[in-house]
C-alpha cells in the first residue's frame, strides 16, 4: 500500500498517498530467467570468499555491531559530529504534517538534480483549491523531504501537472562549475643565438 504524506496550506489539511514513478513504470522491464538442463528454474546465490560456501538469495544482510564485535540495533544508534558531539536526530516526514509555504522559483528549481518522482494522488474534497489554483499557475512549492528519520533532509519540490495532478520532486543541489574558455597564453620573445636547436619546432605543423 503506497505511504501517506499530511500537508497543510491555509489552515487545510490534506493527506496525500505517494505513487513512485520510475524507469520500469514509464517505459517497462525486463527480466532474464536460467533454468537448468532438467527445467528447473535457476535461482542466485553469493560465493562465500573460502570458495566452497554457497549463500543463497535472503541468505546475507546488513547489520550494526560495536567495537567488541556484538549485534547493536539501529535504534540504539546515536549519530555523532566528528568532534563526537551528539547530533539532533530530525524526524521523518512521514511522522509530522509538513507545512506548504515556500515557494521557489523554476531557476531555482533547475539548480537541483531530481532524484525520485512521486506521484500524489488526493481527494477532491479535501484539498485546499487556492493550492491547486496557485500550482496551476506555475508556483512551485519547496520543503525538507526525510523519508525516515536521520540529520539531514531532502529538498523537495511539490507542483502541479496540466491535468491537475500534483508532482513531488525530490532532489538534491546540483553542483555544476563554469566551463569557459581559457585566456590565450602570451608569447614572449627571448633573445638569444640563432644556432638551430633539436627541440620540436611546432610552427611546422
Amino acid at each position: 500500500m503506497p505511504r501517506a504524506l499530511k500537508f497543510t496550506f491555509n489552515d487545510t489539511e490534506f493527506e496525500c498517498e505517494m505513487n513512485k514513478v520510475d524507469r520500469n513504470k514509464l517505459y517497462g522491464s525486463v527480466s532474464v530467467e536460467t533454468f537448468d538442463v532438467d527445467g528447473n528454474r535457476c535461482e542466485l546465490a553469493t560465493l562465500a570468499n573460502d570458495g566452497k560456501t554457497l549463500i543463497p538469495h535472503g541468505g546475507t544482510a546488513f547489520a550494526y555491531i560495536n567495537k567488541d564485535g556484538l549485534w547493536v540495533e539501529r535504534s540504539e544508534l546515536q549519530p555523532v559530529s566528528l568532534e563526537g558531539e551528539r547530533l539532533e536526530v530530525l524526524p521523518s516526514s512521514f511522522d509530522q504534517v509538513i507545512k506548504l509555504g515556500n515557494t521557489a522559483t523554476v531557476d531555482e528549481f533547475l539548480d537541483h538534480s531530481v532524484r525520485l518522482c512521486y506521484q500524489l494522488d488526493y481527494d477532491d474534497e479535501v484539498i485546499a483549491p487556492e493550492l491547486i489554483d496557485a500550482m496551476q499557475k506555475g508556483r512551485i512549492f519547496r520543503f525538507d523531504f526525510l523519508y525516515r528519520d536521520g540529520i539531514t533532509a531532502d529538498p523537495a519540490f511539490l507542483m502541479g501537472g496540466s491535468a491537475g495532478e500534483l508532482w513531488m520532486l525530490v532532489a538534491k543541489p546540483a553542483s555544476v562549475d563554469f566551463v569557459g574558455l581559457d585566456q590565450a597564453a602570451v608569447t614572449i620573445a627571448v633573445e638569444g643565438d640563432d644556432e638551430e636547436s633539436d627541440e620540436f619546432d611546432f610552427e611546422m605543423m
